[in-house]
């Protein structure tokens, strides 16, 4: 059994229907092939017709499950940030400690967007006017900054209670550490830097670390 009708097998499972279970795996079929074709050409210079091409399937085909290249963008967007909520919640799970799940959470975005630089980096270049009219997308951002801020205060919180971070307004320092984080993405999307994403995120912890850290219990683990 391939992996296709092995998904197949367990979204029919979950109570689908065969066409949306197909309807599923062809707006997918789409996107990846979108975002492939978005970071090799560019927003502008992409045509429907590319992207129906990379996709294997017809034009009209296409628009029968997307009606513009803005809506194909702006759902291969979507999807990647979609992507991107879900790895980041898994690393940070997955982490023993405060201090590693931070490094996790900073590390991990850092390293999703330099892997994907190039389909990133047109948001930044070239769609901020479709990107600030496009109220629905808006909301699922501001869901999954929203998200990623209560996972981060989460965490700050668990900090505190061990005695490893100082006294501070965890909402606050989430929203430092999550701003922050996204400014050196953007840096990084709009140009090449001479250090790599690691030191980066790396230097990022290190400054806020010792920014919250709780100085006396440091000493006392050294000791």
């Amino acid at each position: 059994m391939t992996d296709q009708s092995g998904d197949s097998a367990v979204m029919l499972a979950l109570g689908k229907t065969k066409q949306e279970v197909l309807s599923e795996f062809r707006c997918s079929q789409i996107l990846q092939a979108a975002r492939k074709v978005f970071a090799k050409k560019g927003f502008k210079e992409t045509t429907v017709d590319d992207i129906a091409h990379a996709a294997g399937i017809a034009k009209g085909t296409l628009y029968l499950y997307f009606r513009s290249k803005r809506k194909i963008y702006l759902a291969a967007l979507r999807e990647g940030i979609r992507a991107l909520h879900e790895k980041v919640w898994r690393e940070v799970e997955a982490a023993p400690s405060v201090e590693d799940k931070l490094r996790a959470f900073i590390f991990t975005k850092l390293k999703y967007f330099e892997e994907h630089r190039d389909f990133f980096r047109i948001y930044h270049s070239e769609l901020g006017n479709i990107f600030a009219r496009s109220a629905d997308i808006q909301k699922n951002f501001k869901e999954f900054q929203d998200q990623q801020a209560r996972m981060l205060e989460a965490v700050l919180q668990d900090g505190a209670r061990q005695g490893l971070i100082r006294p501070i307004c965890a909402e606050t320092a989430a929203s430092v550490i999550y701003d922050g984080t996204r400014a050196l993405i953007a840096r990084r999307l709009l140009g090449p830097l001479p250090t790599k994403a690691e030191e980066d995120a790396e230097l990022i912890f290190d400054l806020i670390w010792k920014g919250i850290g709780n100085s006396s219990s440091s000493l006392s683990r050294k000791a």
